[in-house]
């Protein structure tokens, strides 16, 4: 049973980077369901856990508190799929550290672990030598949203991570596991193929995190000469101590190289430090976690919750993208879960951190080559901890299926152990109870993972496959939609049925009575996500500026007053006030010439003109060109007509 579940965990590895490498959840199923399968072929494993050390149970009851508060917030989370999201991401990550704490060090379980992470690395190494010569690239999936090489991935800050984490896992295994000589060959491959797609990558906090990770190991290799009292122990404790300081004194120098190939200006660690984009993200952050609860705000409400905490004289970076993450993983805990969780969450870090260390230290087995795999397993852990914490200080690693996955095999691996070899095996129902006590998490698992990759598979031809229904046929790309709808609720599937109805109303040469069908529909699908997730004003801003082409005037200005207040001070994301002053304008221009009521609709052209100049205060108009140039004009000149014409403005009756 352990090569069986070590088969399908190393599948769910495979699956999860292949295909979940997202933070669209219902993209983790096929990976899921693999995991599901790995858990009930291992839980005849579980026994084990009785057996381990009382330090290390400690650390993984701190493991387990700091999952069970995130859990819990989770299930109160205001929007749900995001609780969902996260819940599965906490699950997936603790199955991982559970199985790799349980399996035996020199089990098949955990070689297949090894040859799955060098033969991704060095799939990874091939398609991002690929995407160095053509950036269009981007197998299995019909595009990728970076230029810069990102392998498997879709964005090449999860190739860095993932390959740094895979570095150093297969680094420790070469040099310290004793495996066969081809084994071992193949680890120290993969462990070099790794590395050079972090640098391919061109992800500056990869590349600290690897540097973090080689550092752990090389005082990792002083530490195991100490224990072993080599003869050359001082020099390697020398070696090791010096060896991080050089790494830390020469990053400045290899740094420039970095930013040079992705073609930034500045090029100092000083000057990228001054970040203006992540540091006023982590500012918010620090704003919203410290005015709120101990237990937070719910699920990835970050996303939501940066759209109030933005200041008006600060908003001008938020026109690059609206990023529902932090890009510091510890701040988004603490906005989403409270300082409560991330304080959790830190313990467990440093907890399993010390125990896993100390293990190290303490390790007696008399059986050299039991005890070699051990602390490969060990010395790779605490490296692939410290290499991809670091690493979440500049993204959101762990907010993706294979991000939680191996930092569950980080921890699970660093958790001081008992191998099987001193360990009486037990007989009968003993053994079988924990599998039992498993296999319900592991049915609720797969039966999850399954719904996720039907709504996945429905959903490849719209957005993921070379078929781009999308694009090229919106009509059909509602109806997949629609069936997706059905089996994975989420408010971003019905936001974007709304956007492809809307597309499909635009379709040159469509009957009027049609295009006012695909409206509705549209209509109706925003407020389907509006309901789903009331925070987000994308959905209210969307539904208004279709309700306003219906005609359906006063509905469509609800919707409007609605997304500026959810908007906040990021006008230049959604551009509700623009909007508004543009329903207006055409609004009351045809009551006005085909009504003759002009007084009330100078009030509302005042009105509009005040919401363009609010809108312009806050950036909102910088990047819409010739639109808001004529909108603008056109307003100011009707407002001097009719001021020259003596008409005062009247409340609308």
């Amino acid at each position: 049973m352990q090569a069986i579940s070590g088969l399908f965990f190393s599948l769910s590895l495979v699956l999860a980077v292949i295909l979940g490498g997202q933070t669209l959840d219902y993209t983790w199923g096929p990976a899921l369901v693999a995991l599901a399968i790995s858990l009930a072929a291992g839980g005849f494993q579980m026994w084990r856990l009785g057996k381990q050390p009382r330090w290390a149970w400690f650390a993984f009851a701190v493991i387990l508190a700091a999952s069970g508060w995130i859990l819990w917030r989770c299930w109160g989370s205001p929007v749900r799929e995001f609780g969902r999201s996260d819940a599965l991401l906490v699950i997936a990550a603790l199955i991982s550290c559970v199985w790799a704490w349980t399996m035996p060090a020199r089990g098949l379980g955990l070689r297949f672990i090894m040859a799955t992470l060098a033969l991704l690395g060095l799939a990874n190494l091939g398609i991002a030598l690929v995407q160095l010569g053509n950036p269009a690239f981007s197998w299995p999936f019909a595009t990728r949203p970076v230029e810069f090489p990102s392998g498997l991935f879709g964005h090449y800050n999860h190739l860095a991570d993932f390959s740094l984490v895979s570095a150093v896992l297969l680094a420790a295994r070469a040099i310290w596991g004793r495996d066969s000589l081809g084994e071992r060959i193949g680890q120290a491959l993969g462990a070099v193929a790794a590395a050079v797609c972090v640098l391919l990558s061109a992800s500056r906090g990869g590349a600290l995190g690897l540097g973090a990770g080689v550092a752990i190991l090389f005082l990792a290799w002083g530490i195991l000469a100490w224990r072993d009292k080599k003869r050359n122990r001082g020099v390697v404790a020398g070696i090791a101590v010096v060896t991080p300081v050089l790494i830390a004194l020469l990053a400045p120098l290899a740094f420039p190289k970095i930013q040079e190939r992705r073609g930034a200006k500045k090029s100092s660690v000083t000057q990228v430090a001054d970040d203006r984009f992540r540091l006023t993200m982590a500012g918010y952050a620090i704003d919203i976690s410290t005015s709120q609860s101990l237990t937070g705000s719910g699920s990835r409400s970050f996303g939501w919750k940066k759209n109030a905490a933005a200041l008006v004289d600060e908003n001008k970076i938020w026109d690059r993208f609206n990023d529902d993450f932090v890009h510091n993983e510890l701040l988004q805990a603490a906005v989403d879960y409270g300082w409560g969780g991330a304080l959790l969450i830190v313990g467990a870090v440093m907890t399993t951190g010390l125990v896993g260390v100390a293990g190290l230290a303490a390790r007696d087995e008399a059986d050299a080559t039991q005890k070699a795999a051990l602390d490969a397993l060990a010395c790779g852990g605490l490296a692939a901890m410290a290499g991809t914490l670091l690493h979440s200080n500049f993204s959101f690693v762990t907010h993706t299926l294979p991000g939680a996955m191996y930092l569950g095999l980080a921890f699970g691996f660093t958790l001081p152990r008992r191998e099987p070899t001193f360990i009486e095996e037990p007989i009968g129902p003993v053994r079988f109870v924990p599998c039992l006590i498993v296999l319900p998490v592991a049915i609720l698992l797969g039966f999850t993972g399954w719904r996720a990759s039907q709504a996945y598979r429905t959903l490849w031809p719209v957005s993921f496959g070379r078929e781009a229904y999308a694009v090229t046929a919106p009509t059909l790309a509602v109806e997949h939609m629609e069936r997706a709808m059905e089996i994975w609720p989420g408010s971003e599937l019905a936001g974007r049925s709304g956007h492809l109805s809307r597309a499909a109303a635009a379709i040159q040469g469509l009957p009027t009575a049609d295009q006012q069908l695909w409206l509705a529909q549209a209509v109706d699908s925003y407020a389907t996500a509006q309901k789903l997730n009331p925070y987000d004003p994308e959905w209210p801003v969307n539904r208004a500026n279709a309700l306003s082409i219906l005609g359906r005037n006063d509905e469509a200005e609800r919707d409007f007053e609605r997304a500026i207040e959810l908007q906040g001070g990021t006008e230049r994301n959604f551009r509700a006030r623009f909007y508004l002053a543009s329903h207006l304008y055409r609004r009351w221009y045809d009551a006005w010439v085909k009504e003759r009521r002009a007084s009330e609709a100078l009030g509302q052209f005042l009105r509009a003109r005040d919401l363009l100049r609010e809108a312009e205060k806050r950036g909102g108009l910088g990047q819409l060109g010739k639109e808001a140039k004529d909108i603008v004009t056109g307003l100011e000149e009707t407002i001097r007509f009719l001021e020259g014409a003596q008409v005062r403005p009247e409340p609308v009756h």
